[in-house]
């Protein structure tokens, strides 16, 4: 079949949605598919498989449509027609008015949320009110928030977001609608996968894989592969004598890169501290404070003429970075000072 030869690899299915594909040359087809490649479109025949009307369009008005997108404040238009190819059947006066919309509901950066979910075009601002309301009434206090933070979230049936609140709460989790809220990608995440992923925390030794991913949901995010490998890198490779103890306590660790974790334990030798890996398992947090605080942190503490200063850094780096700053341009000589200087900044904010 000559489409087939053109690249479509299912062409009965391209005429069953549009007929009209019967009527194109297969010159002009070919024609369309290169002035695609030309304006930017890597894979034409892709574009028009999933919208075959393309077809019918002119390069004149795609090329239009681009332009106009991109005045719009699409940065990329190429990217967003590539996602939704349904975007060029759209008039620029539906698309202006939808952004609008969209802002009138409360989105203060519309483009930024059709630019990650383009499909948002193609539904009515009648069901994203609709669906902003189903949110509220599943528990949801910021549903607008909610949408900025997974856009897709307004192409998904609202019952599937109900079905997968009480999944997360068959599987334990006490409050699935705040999980969600901070970490709105679970919804996109299989139920088997999250159910694995428990599975592969307690084979591991986390005595409550439950707690630990409600406190910090982005773990659902680290395949089950790579929270084993990470785990053998903290102990193996950069020393801790106990890492599931070290990951429970600070559970973002698992996310960690090695060399970032490393970069710090030289750090802190170089501060002069005698086990910077005791350090990290004494108070896991440090784990996840920029070098440059650590380091900053550090030269404070190296100045005083006090003893402990080990202890005297992990109170100082548990503070704000304007209050360690202010530590730092005072200059103390001893850690009597730098609390005074600590307790200034504390008053001067009441």
């Amino acid at each position: 079949m000559e489409l087939q030869q053109l690249g479509f690899s299912e062409p009965v299915k391209m005429i069953t949605s549009t007929p009209a594909v019967l009527g194109f040359a297969l010159g002009n087809i070919r024609n369309k598919i290169a002035d695609l490649i030309d304006l930017g479109f890597a894979d034409p025949v892709k574009m028009i498989s999933s919208k075959p009307t393309i077809l019918g369009y002119t390069i004149k008005n795609i090329r239009e449509k681009i332009t106009i997108l991109r005045q719009l404040g699409f940065s990329d238009p190429i990217k967003v027609i590539r996602w939704h190819p349904a975007t060029l059947g759209l008039a620029i006066e539906n698309i202006r008015g939808k952004i609008a919309d969209l802002r009138e509901l409360g989105f203060a950066d519309p483009v930024s949320m059709i630019r990650v979910s383009p499909e948002i075009l193609g539904i009515r601002i009648e069901n994203i009110q609709s669906k902003i309301a189903d949110f509220r009434k599943l528990g949801f206090d910021d549903p607008v928030k909610l949408v900025k933070s997974l856009p897709s979230i307004l192409s998904r049936h609202c019952d599937t977001t109900r079905d997968r609140i009480a999944d997360l709460r068959e599987l334990g989790f006490a409050d699935p609608v705040k999980m969600i809220t901070s970490q709105p990608a679970i919804l996109s995440y299989a139920l088997d996968s999250i159910r694995s992923k428990i599975e592969t925390l307690h084979q591991l030794g986390f005595a409550d894989p439950v707690k630990m991913i409600t406190s910090q949901p982005a773990i659902l995010r680290h395949s089950g592969e790579n929270i084993r490998r990470k785990i053998a890198e903290l102990r193996d490779d950069l020393g801790f004598s106990d890492p599931i103890r070290l990951a429970t306590t600070l559970p973002p660790i698992l996310g960690y890169a090695a060399d970032s974790i490393r970069g710090k334990i030289a750090d802190l030798a170089a501060l002069g501290f005698a086990d910077p890996v005791k350090m990290i398992e004494s108070m896991p947090p440090i784990a996840g404070y920029a070098r440059e605080l650590l380091l900053l942190c550090g030269k404070i503490i190296k100045e005083l003429d006090d003893n402990g200063a080990e202890g005297m850094f992990m109170q100082l780096i548990k503070h704000q970075r304007a209050v360690i700053d202010a530590v730092a341009a005072g200059r103390p000589s001893t850690w009597s000072e730098v609390r005074a200087l600590m307790l200034a900044v504390k008053k001067a904010r009441l």
